[in-house]
């Protein structure tokens, strides 16, 4: 079976939950792109980092954002990222919290350090400016034409909820109100559910989900959450799901790649 698209899964947490939790997200934004979309692991491929890699040291724990000089870790996984994106079915998708509420969502130091230490490194990488590859048996990369060079930047994708994660997992309202009653009778608690059952928009505006909002639930249960995400009614809401989902779908490579034997969902 051809494989359509390799997509490199990164995330920013490090918890055991993380990569199984951000991977069913991404099959969700998928899933928006294109109508009965088939995402048969044998041609479309979510990729996480293995194990052992060190470049995983250089996503987690905020060390992606250091800005000078850059660790031997961030080096190597600027240039597994810069080699995938050159890759014909190659793309990357890169999850780290906004840090803000939605109404903030701009004055996000994550999103602007992604663009400048992430994004404009690779593309130093893959301009040439940078000796490549240092690490491994890679082999080197083709010249690229400055086109070629921002065609393949298209194809580094983020997904950046507000506040957190947890702002998107804390859709599963069902779920989250009985891992919540699990734990103690919290009459605020409830209500404070049941309303964002009631308005999908409001999550976007909660500042520290896990530490201040439902400390009982913390992240916990992340996983578990990610299966039961309400993906439509939340991309309806258009907050940063939608934005992601919207980020995605711009990118029309991935478009095709999924859109393969479906329907493309306008």
């Amino acid at each position: 079976m051809e494989v359509r698209a390799r997509i490199l899964v990164l995330t920013e947490d490090s918890g055991k939950q993380a990569q199984p939790t951000i991977q069913k997200l991404l099959k969700e934004a998928l899933k928006l792109l294109v109508e009965s979309v088939d995402l048969n692991p044998e041609r479309i491929r979510l990729e996480p980092l293995p194990e052992n890699e060190r470049a995983l040291l250089a996503v987690r724990a905020n060390q992606w954002k250091e800005q000078q000089p850059p660790t031997i870790e961030t080096i190597r996984l600027l240039e597994l990222i810069a080699t995938r994106l050159v890759e014909p079915a190659g793309f990357v998708v890169f999850h780290f919290d906004t840090d803000r509420v939605w109404a903030e969502r701009h004055n996000s130091e994550n999103r602007q350090k992604f663009e400048t230490i992430i994004r404009e490194r690779v593309r130093r990488i893959l301009r040439g400016e940078v000796p490549a590859p240092r690490f491994g048996s890679q082999r080197p990369r083709p010249t690229l034409t400055a086109e070629q060079i921002e065609l393949a930047l298209k194809r580094l994708l983020i997904l950046s909820p507000c506040y957190s994660i947890e702002s998107w997992l804390y859709q599963s309202t069902k779920e989250i109100l009985a891992h919540c009653q699990e734990r103690h009778d919290s009459e605020a608690h409830v209500l404070r559910i049941q309303s964002w059952a009631a308005d999908r928009t409001l999550l976007d505006d909660v500042s520290r989900p896990k530490h201040e909002a439902l400390t009982c639930v913390g992240d916990l249960h992340n996983e578990a959450l990610a299966k039961a995400f309400p993906a439509e009614e939340v991309w309806l809401a258009e907050r940063s799901f939608f934005e992601s989902v919207e980020r995605l779908r711009a990118c029309s490579t991935l478009v095709e790649a999924i859109g393969y034997g479906g329907h493309h969902v306008q």
